[in-house]
């Protein structure tokens, strides 16, 4: 009976110390405060701006290509090398152009001095005004012959239309070349074009000379600067606009071709509510965050609270409704909490390892 005694005893004395747990201070509903990280809602002034994605280009470029078929029997270039503008690249069998010219060039001067006859014998009465326009247009007919074969002499003599960088050769020696056959590319990247398509509710606040930030993946931790140069005047089917922006290259770093994210600012930003993105949680019923609030009677908890986000810059987003300047919200540690629970807050954010806004204010209530 004495054993059973001190058994009774010590369920008893168990009983009452986790009641003293249940109904301490340690929180709402006797669990220990969970410890979470607050930041304040802060009125800043938001960078607006509109993303895109495009596709770089040179201001000058080419495929070069043949006019007119024929043989190469002579190439120039190497690839990859730097030509200069009206540069011989390659050059295209011309040996029966150049027997004809030959021919055309004596018919010419047969031409011109039987023009120059019957002029003489026109100014004597000798000849009929009929007879000096016939070899007038006797004439006319073998140089336009003329310059017809030296045409074709110089669409066989293929030429850099403009100084920049050649690729890679796609012909060889002695290859034969039919017109349109593509010979290599040809890139001037001294000024970079950016082509990109932003949605139509972007037309009023598209301007020339607008400033504009590009990101391509070969330099991801560079912002290269530019500045819309065109707007397109039509809107296409997918409701989107074209929009193009340059950029100087001097160091050649962008290259024809490149994939890029573009950022285009806006020229008036304004003064939104912003907290840290960490403070929001996304999920299929809208967006929340949690609001803590200092009780008297329970400490500090938190409430769930829905909110309507906006514009996203440097880890931030934009609250339209839903919190007030100066609101606490949880930033890390989140994922534990519920409506009503007691939080603790720590000395800094667990995510970002740097002190929150909210800690200078406690400490300074502390003091007072």
């Amino acid at each position: 009976m004495k054993v059973k005694s001190v058994l009774i005893g010590l369920t008893i004395a168990g009983a009452v110390s986790l009641a003293g747990c249940m109904s301490g201070d340690d929180g709402a509903g006797g669990w220990p405060a969970t410890k979470v990280a607050l930041a304040q809602v802060e009125r800043v002034e938001a960078p607006r701006a509109f993303y895109g994605v495009g596709e770089l280009e040179a201001a000058r470029q080419v495929a070069l290509a043949s006019e007119t078929a024929g043989r190469i029997t002579r190439i120039v270039f190497t690839s990859g090398q730097r030509v200069k503008q009206g540069e011989l690249l390659v050059q295209l069998n011309d040996a029966p152009e150049q027997a004809e010219r030959l021919r055309l060039q004596a018919q010419l001067s047969n031409a011109e001095t039987v023009l120059a006859r019957t002029r003489k014998l026109l100014a004597d009465k000798v000849a009929t005004q009929e007879q000096f326009d016939h070899a007038r247009a006797a004439r006319d007919m073998a140089q336009g012959e003329l310059r017809g074969i030296e045409a074709v002499i110089a669409q066989k003599a293929i030429r850099a239309p403009f100084a920049g960088v050649i690729g890679i050769r796609r012909v060889h020696e002695g290859q034969y070349l039919n017109a349109g056959d593509e010979i290599a590319s040809l890139v001037d990247s001294g000024t970079i074009n950016v082509n990109f398509s932003l949605d139509e509710q972007a037309v009023p606040h598209l301007e020339p000379g607008q400033p504009v930030e590009v990101q391509v993946d070969a330099w991801p931790e560079r912002r290269f600067e530019a500045q819309v140069t065109a707007i397109d005047s039509l809107v296409g089917a997918s409701r989107t606009l074209r929009v193009q922006a340059s950029l100087p290259n001097p160091e050649s770093l962008l290259h024809a071709g490149m994939f890029a994210k573009v950022r285009v600012l806006r020229q008036q930003p304004s003064l939104v509510f912003a907290v840290p993105e960490t403070a929001v949680t996304y999920t299929a019923y809208g967006q929340t965050v949690f609001v803590a609030e200092a009780l008297e009677a329970q400490g500090m908890t938190v409430r769930r609270v829905a909110v309507k986000t906006g514009e996203r810059w440097d880890g931030r987003v934009e609250i339209i409704s839903g919190l007030k300047e100066g609101d606490r919200v949880v930033v890390s540690g989140q994922i534990k909490l519920s409506d009503g629970m007691s939080v603790e807050p720590v000395a800094g954010d667990a995510l970002q390892g740097a002190p929150t806004s909210y800690h200078a204010d406690m400490a300074q209530e502390q003091a007072t």
